[in-house]
């Protein structure tokens, strides 16, 4: 009687043990709750930044999405569901970047990369959808926009990066090399009133290309803008 005891006690405990180790059958295996990767967001503001681009390992990159206060929410939700397939990727690391709070910033990023000599006017709001991918390492970005040519039919698209690659190679700089991401210049005004109006996109529709686009930047096809360095950020 006694060894039967003992014999069950040994059971018991052999059982708690599989449980903790989440590799028993039946009641002991379904214990273990199945690890899930997870995809967090992480805001890219001054205290972060470091981490997030300056320090980042060569060969990862950090995917960010400009929103403001009135997006944030409803962009936050469309973008974490587009990159959500990517989440078991070691080399990316995924952020959104409060256009109130570092709009300067982004600013000073485009001026880089068109050669750091003409003054941008930077207008936040025309900002938001935008998603930069970063390559902190070998100082380049690309940058996907609504309104880019990369995500406009093909022909539209052609033109409107030769605009910009016009530009890319001459010392005065090409006075529409900037003008889809949000931002223009003094000169670029006047040419902006001989174009046709864009059509308005709805807050919903801005990253309706996002999808189509990182799929471009995984396959290397996205156009570079590279920097000479990766400004400081205050806020």
């Amino acid at each position: 009687m006694h060894r039967r005891v003992e014999e069950e006690s040994v059971q018991r405990e052999k059982v708690v043990r599989e449980r903790r180790r989440g590799c028993g059958n039946g009641e002991a295996g379904s214990a273990a709750a199945p690890s899930v990767p997870q995809l967090r967001l992480h805001e890219l503001r001054a205290e972060k930044y470091n981490g997030l681009v300056r320090l980042l390992k060569p060969g990862c990159r950090t995917i960010v999405v400009l929103v403001d206060s009135q997006s944030r929410v409803q962009l936050l939700s469309k973008f974490h569901k587009i990159v959500w397939p990517y989440r078991k990727n070691k080399t990316l690391v995924f952020a959104y970047l409060s256009v109130e709070r570092n709009v300067e910033w982004f600013g000073r990023v485009l001026q880089l990369s068109l050669g750091g000599v003409r003054e941008l006017h930077v207008n936040a709001r025309n900002c938001v959808g935008t998603v930069l991918a970063l390559n902190p390492h070998r100082k380049y970005f690309c940058i996907y926009h609504a309104k880019h040519p990369e995500c406009t039919p093909a022909p539209k698209r052609m033109r409107g990066v030769a605009r910009s690659l016009g530009g890319a190679g001459s010392a005065s700089g090409d006075p529409e090399a900037g003008a889809f991401i949000g931002f223009d210049s003094d000169s670029d005004r006047d040419s902006a009133d001989e174009r046709d109006p864009p059509a308005p996109l709805l807050q919903e529709n801005l990253l309706d290309g996002l999808e189509n686009w990182l799929d471009r930047l995984f396959e290397g096809s996205t156009h570079r803008y590279y920097i000479n360095y990766w400004p400081d950020m205050t806020k």
